[in-house]
């Protein structure tokens, strides 16, 4: 019987691409009553109304998942401003969903709740738990380490902080029945499944190593003594008028790449950090990767040959780990600025196809286009990344 069903729909009303994907879905499932649905849905749609849909097929189904400017699925990424995608998984694992609110104020209470609550009902045979926090609002790099220190470590972490449509505005994260914003919501997966985690970026340093000199909460206030916006705004496009606002532009040009202390054999020697939000009373840029005070960073720039290689690279690595076998699913969870501001028209062509023939065309595919990533270097450290792609593979414990 099927593990894996998926459904799509870009249908402009919400309601209707709602129900459209969910029932899609659930018949791939062929007649068996799905355990979870991940649901990821650009935010052209009006959120509310797109789960209302959904939940008027599959009824009290556990679900999770977020808002995005991108849904990726078998036939490649989808950018539209209305493309929802739905992901039911049988009863062959055990699931359960989570979510804690107020994750920009109160990022160690938030990630706190979390912790307890997955602790207290988490099973012996728990594998993998993924997580979705808003993209926007809170200290990422904070809640990832909290729940990490709490986990066995036999649980990976995996997954991607929620976006929309490019504007830095507002994003959604699902749990259950409900779309709401400035949360982290997550699903555990246990069972007779196992999962492989890899992660790679498409980021090349350029300029001389700085020193963060002031940050406080993910605001870096200076760099070398100078206000952080200022030093940023050197690395921009000269021709350009002076940037009022930080737009999606700036931030798919260029980011940070902070020196690790201690650099991954396989990942490299440095984490991408990506601006979300600016304050031009004080010239502070806020990354939800949380930089610290005398952290090392270079500017870098963006690779689309670097990208492509990089994440073929995981994924041979990842087969390699189960030779002779085909995974059961792979979710593919992959930094907005690497889809289309980075490849054009071509992003399918150039990332997902390529990665789809080296598992195999008939792996079910699914995932979305995020404003950072989830997933553990190979030394076991699960960080929070941007410019990045994640790849879950989900292997069952029979195949």
């Amino acid at each position: 019987m099927p593990f894996v069903g998926t459904g799509k729909s870009t249908s402009h009303d919400a309601h209707d691409a709602g129900r459209e994907a969910a029932l899609q879905a659930i018949q791939s499932l062929s007649g068996q009553q799905p355990g979870l649905l991940l649901v990821f849905g650009t935010a052209g749609y009006n959120q509310q109304e797109l789960l209302d849909g959904i939940f008027e097929i599959a009824g009290q189904v556990p679900l999770s998942g977020c808002s995005t400017s991108g849904v990726i699925t078998q036939a490649g990424s989808d950018e539209s401003s209305h493309a929802v995608a739905v992901l039911a998984l049988s009863h062959a694992a055990h699931y359960q969903t989570f979510q804690a609110r107020g994750f920009g104020a109160h990022a160690r209470i938030c990630a706190e709740e979390l912790s307890r609550k997955i602790r207290e009902s988490a099973p012996r045979d728990a594998r993998l738990l993924l997580l979705f926090p808003d993209g926007l609002t809170g200290n990422v790099t904070e809640l990832v380490a909290r729940i990490e220190a709490t986990l066995p470590r036999s649980v990976k972490i995996a997954g991607g902080t929620s976006g929309e449509l490019l504007k830095l505005n507002r994003t959604w994260q699902y749990h259950d029945g409900r779309a709401e914003s400035d949360t982290v919501s997550a699903v555990l997966i246990s069972g007779s499944v196992s999962a492989e985690v890899k992660v790679s970026h498409s980021c090349e340093p350029i300029g001389l190593e700085q020193t963060v000199t002031r940050a406080e909460g993910g605001w870096i206030y200076e760099i070398d003594g100078h206000p952080a916006w200022s030093v940023y705004k050197q690395y921009l496009d000269p021709q350009e008028k002076e940037p009022e606002l930080l737009s999606m532009a700036h931030v798919c040009y260029i980011c940070l790449a902070e020196i690790l202390p201690e650099p991954d054999p396989a990942y490299g020697k440095y984490i991408i950090r990506c601006p979300l939000q600016v304050d031009h009373s004080t010239g502070a840029l806020f990354f939800p990767g949380n930089i610290v005070k005398g952290t090392k960073v270079r500017m870098a720039l963006r690779s689309a040959e670097r990208a492509v290689s990089q994440a073929l690279s995981t994924g041979r690595t990842i087969l390699a780990r189960h030779p002779g076998k085909k995974p059961a699913l792979l979710l593919h969870f992959d930094c907005c600025c690497r889809a289309r501001l980075l490849f054009g028209a071509c992003s399918a062509d150039a990332v997902i196809q390529p990665l789809q023939q080296l598992f195999g065309q008939e792996v079910p595919w699914f995932g979305f286009n995020t404003y950072g990533e989830i997933a553990a270097l190979d030394d076991g450290r699960t960080l929070f990344h941007n410019y990045s792609t994640v790849l879950c593979a989900l292997y069952l414990d029979s195949t």
